[in-house]
């Protein structure tokens, strides 16, 4: 969605682009709707020219003023007569103050507190929110698996965070009476400003690894993406910062702000010891100073103690004592797609994760490994969003950690035969991988392979819906698919594999 629009009076353009527009002397104009989209605007819709590598707004401007745009928003002077032109140095800021200030500036009235990291974002998100809520406290997220004002839950669109999306949805949180809304962003948004126009009033650096390098080019331009949360900062912004991560630490150093440090192994203000952990919960020790309470979380693996305290870090800064947030963490007994346990009264463990790159396996793999005593029967196979050039990596991951895998894909297609090659050669041993073409066959052979003990883990689509072949159309998703065949309510077709 690339439109914005308010019932109020407008807002002046002149007034909301004055650090950008530079001495461009163009007539005051008051904006009430704006749109990156030419083909959507509408009559007296202000059009923001955006480049991609798609497309470039600036070739639309034409169309865009025939449709009826009061004004346009450009980075160059266009041949556009007929109304007034705003030319920026960077028209995506300029769409990100604009659409913040059609709403009303809604992060002058919440605290917006920003997500970032290579992984766990959407879970600390919602811990926090969880947190906040046991305390008494009203919070909305914005992350990937939604939104959540507290009252009104509705699932991710699928599509990245905007603009427009990102006002709205703080505007509404704020008329709602909302005192927080936690953002998730990805180094993608974060490099697109969609943070633009918005004031952070904390910010949380879950980890950051190697990520989306065939977007970014480099493991540096990432962290450097990665970095750009930082701009968003209000000057008394808190940041919360991972003390075992060396990339989040030399962050630490750039910082003028006020900062906490969580963290396991080295010192850190927030810590914790894991004393038990089983299949179907753990249970560790949360400290902070001379304060330590003690939590049980439904959840596995030191990736989830990790993602608790970074919640709790942040919960710390903003006063919560740690025996709410004791209670706040325990409270979130499902994140869909995230460690998510599958029971239907089978003598194995089903676990299904959205783990999609080798960092991720690796985490999901050994808290699997750790929590069982049986074997590690893993299936992968990714989404068409995943980053390729990694495939390799993750098959070495799972041949390594893996006692049995299965290599499929989340969206079969005329590329699905290579891309399930480039996973099995990453295997030591490439007979350790079992190809199998459909997705739904995949599962079926792994929970079919599973003995007592054993932990199958389905990883690299977690909650996302696909369409199995057999199905003509209908979109499920892989908690579904093991429930329907543990429950004998589908019959595995034969398992049909790939030739090697």
């Amino acid at each position: 969605m690339t439109q914005l629009s308010t019932a109020s009076a407008g807002v002046s353009l002149r007034a909301v682009l004055a650090e950008e527009l530079r001495g461009n002397h163009a007539p005051n104009v008051r904006a009430t709707s704006c749109t990156s989209d030419w083909r959507q605007l509408r009559p007296g819709d202000v059009f923001v020219a955006l480049a991609d590598a798609e497309d470039d707004g600036h070739d639309h401007a034409a169309e865009a003023t025939e449709r009826g745009a009061s004004a346009v928003i450009c980075e160059r002077p266009l041949p556009v007569f007929d109304v007034p032109q705003f030319v920026v140095p960077d028209t995506r800021i300029a769409y990100g103050r604009l659409c913040q200030a059609l709403v009303g500036n809604p992060s002058r009235q919440i605290k917006v507190i920003g997500v970032t990291g290579t992984h766990g974002k959407s879970t600390v998100a919602r811990l926090l929110a969880s947190i906040f809520h046991t305390a008494g406290r009203s919070a909305g997220t914005l992350d990937s698996f939604g939104y959540w004002d507290g009252d009104e839950d509705r699932p991710a669109s699928g599509t990245a965070l905007c603009p427009p999306v990102l006002a709205r949805s703080l505007a509404q949180m704020s008329a709602v009476g909302a005192t927080y809304a936690v953002v998730e962003l990805s180094s993608r948004e974060l490099i697109q400003q969609v943070l633009a126009g918005v004031s952070l009033d904390a910010v949380c650096v879950t980890h950051v690894g190697r990520r989306h390098l065939g977007w970014h080019g480099s493991v540096e331009n990432y962290r450097h993406a990665k970095r750009r949360i930082f701009q968003y900062m209000h000057p008394d912004a808190v940041a919360i910062l991972n003390a075992d991560d060396p990339t989040s630490v030399a962050m630490l150093g750039e910082l003028n702000q006020p900062a906490l440090t969580f963290g396991m192994r080295l010192p850190a203000e927030i810590s914790a010891e894991i004393i038990e952990q089983h299949i179907n919960e753990q249970l560790f020790v949360l400290s902070a100073g001379d304060d330590s309470v003690g939590v049980r979380t439904s959840f596995i693996g030191d990736h989830h103690v990790y993602n608790c305290l970074a919640a709790a870090a942040m919960a710390l800064a903003y006063g919560v004592d740690l025996p709410e947030i004791a209670r706040g963490l325990e409270a979130v007994d499902r994140l869909p797609g995230r460690m998510e346990r599958v029971m239907c009264g089978q003598d194995f463990a089903v676990l299904v994760d959205a783990a999609d790159s080798p960092d991720a396996l690796r985490v999901c793999l050994r808290a699997a490994r750790r929590a069982m005593s049986g074997r590690v029967i893993c299936v992968y196979g990714s989404h068409d969003e995943c980053d390729q050039t990694q495939f390799p990596a993750a098959g070495r991951v799972i041949g390594a950690m893996a006692d049995a895998a299965v290599v499929t894909h989340g969206y079969p297609s005329d590329g699905f035969h290579g891309t399930c090659m480039e996973l099995r050669a990453g295997f030591a041993d490439p007979r350790k991988a079992q190809v199998v073409v459909d997705r739904t066959e995949a599962i079926a052979w792994a929970l079919d392979e599973a003995r007592a003990s054993d932990t199958v883990v389905i990883a690299g689509m977690g909650d996302r819906v696909h369409t199995p072949a057999e199905m003509d159309g209908e979109l499920i998703n892989d908690c579904e698919i093991v429930r329907q065949i543990l429950r004998g309510r589908r019959t595995p077709m034969s398992h049909v594999r790939l030739a090697a």
